[in-house]
């Protein structure tokens, strides 16, 4: 015999399961002044039936039945519904089956005979734990949808699942103490994963200051005063007591790019203020602590690295704590329209002609390409084609001929070719506007001094026919 009613969204819904009729009835009585709508079943089987169509706020069920025990009801309304609360009853003789079957996933047990108000309370909490798990997961499939969609992060561009992997990890790893290493291809956007994992602690590391030192671009002697810092008189040339890196971070966080070319004899030296957390000013007696978070980012294989002898093992295992690894541009070319979008929409924001747009051609021919430089390199493209026009980044045949005639045997323009004749085109263009002056063409690109000369090395640009360019123009305007 069983009874089974419809739901109602208002009034929460009980199965009560028990081969003793009596007791059945009694029971629904009480829920039912208590406020509760109560079906009934006097056999498992018909309970497994009402569960797959009826959504209850929790099972009551005897332990000791026909066919079908309540041990093996509870196993198969798990696989039914893996958060509905199964209340178990026992009799003197069962309560070490009872403890077993909590052990198994039941939340509860209550002896024969049935105290009323241990019966009602045991159902309120089970039903306020329903109502809390279900409240719990519609929270996470809401979270779960936004972040799905998600295509900007903190700086970071993408909508790729590797992304959206990425992004959670970050969210993850944000909130706690231990050492992240980031890795990464050159390009792909490792500071700005830092700077993420920055943002979004969730402690007051996220309002103190984030320190970014690139170790490839600070002289190895210099190295070991720009981390600790130096007491006046420490070495030749320490006129004033200097303030270290991992002294300014304070309760920030520091950001050691490109740790793998930090030398050997130095690598023992961040090891022990890792594992002390406290470290001492070059000439200095007094220890200090530190407080700041430590981030670390590699373009290299450090594991490949520490095989060769180029890195400590111990200090690998110290920074390697969280590992978080970027994918690469040509794992998600998924993202290029997106990231091309982007870009277009930073470059067209700065400047108040009309908008630039990418034809669909050279989309396509962009969707294709290798990217070793990631999205550093994608970005650089956009922003020639903002500034030149198409023919920055297309090989058109009529740009050919304009070069002139192709020799029979000769090749294809590649790819990095075509891009480096670009670069130089580009740059001598800029320098031209800028008079051949440096410090301006390096502003208006974007890159370093350093960065600018070594380019017009490399492409052996003639600085001083374009500065003697630049004053023979008035004179013949």
């Amino acid at each position: 015999m069983s009874s089974v009613g419809t739901n109602s969204h208002d009034t929460p819904r009980l199965l009560v399961v028990d081969d003793d009729r009596y007791l059945l009835l009694a029971l629904r009585q009480t829920l039912e002044l208590a406020g509760y709508a109560v079906d009934t079943c006097n056999r498992a089987q018909e309970a497994l039936a009402a569960a797959g169509e009826q959504a209850y706020v929790a099972v009551l069920s005897d332990i000791r039945m026909p066919q079908m025990d309540g041990m093996e009801l509870l196993q198969r309304l798990q696989a039914i519904d893996q958060d509905l609360p199964v209340i178990l009853i026992t009799g003197h003789g069962d309560v070490a089956l009872a403890v077993r079957a909590v052990k198994q996933g039941a939340y509860d047990f209550l002896q024969k005979p049935v105290d009323e108000d241990v019966l009602l309370s045991a159902l309120a909490r089970a039903v306020e734990r329903r109502s809390l798990v279900r409240e719990n997961r519609a929270l996470q499939a809401r979270l779960s949808a936004s972040r799905s969609g998600r295509s900007v992060f903190y700086g970071l561009v993408g909508a790729h699942p590797l992304m959206q992997e990425l992004y959670s990890l970050i969210e993850t790893m944000a909130r706690e103490q231990d050492a992240v290493l980031i890795s990464g291809d050159t390009g792909t956007g490792k500071e700005l994963v830092a700077r993420a994992l920055h943002t979004l602690a969730a402690s007051p590391r996220s309002g103190g200051p984030f320190v970014a030192v690139n170790m490839a671009a600070i002289p190895a002697e210099m190295i070991e005063s720009e981390l600790f810092g130096h007491e006046r008189g420490a070495f030749t040339g320490a006129d004033t007591r200097k303030t270290g890196k991992f002294e300014f971070s304070g309760k920030g966080t520091l950001f050691l790019d490109e740790i793998c070319s930090m030398p050997l004899h130095l690598q023992g030296k961040l090891l022990r203020v890792l594992e002390e957390r406290a470290f001492f000013r070059l000439g200095g007696n007094s220890l200090i602590p530190l407080q700041a978070r430590i981030i670390t980012a590699t373009n290299r294989n450090l594991e490949e690295e520490a095989a060769a002898g180029h890195f400590r093992q111990d200090l690998l295992y110290r920074l390697n704590v969280l590992p978080l690894r970027i994918p690469p541009l040509a794992e998600r070319r998924e993202d290029i329209p997106l990231l091309v979008q982007h870009f277009l929409d930073e470059y067209n924001v700065l400047h108040n002609g009309p908008p630039v747009m990418l034809p669909p051609p050279l989309l396509d021919q962009l969707m294709q390409q290798p990217w070793p430089g990631n999205v550093r390199e994608l970005r650089n493209v956009i922003r020639r084609h903002c500034i030149l026009g198409a023919q920055s980044i297309a090989v058109t045949e009529t740009a050919q001929q304009e070069d002139g005639p192709a020799l029979p045997d000769a090749e294809p323009l590649g790819w990095k070719e075509h891009m480096e004749r670009e670069e130089k085109r580009y740059l001598e263009e800029v320098l031209g506007h800028c008079g051949g002056q440096v410090s301006a063409a390096s502003t208006v690109l974007g890159l370093s001094r350093k960065s600018v000369y070594e380019k017009i090395n490399r492409y052996r640009i003639d600085l001083e026919r374009l500065r003697q360019n630049n004053e023979m123009t008035p004179s013949q305007s």
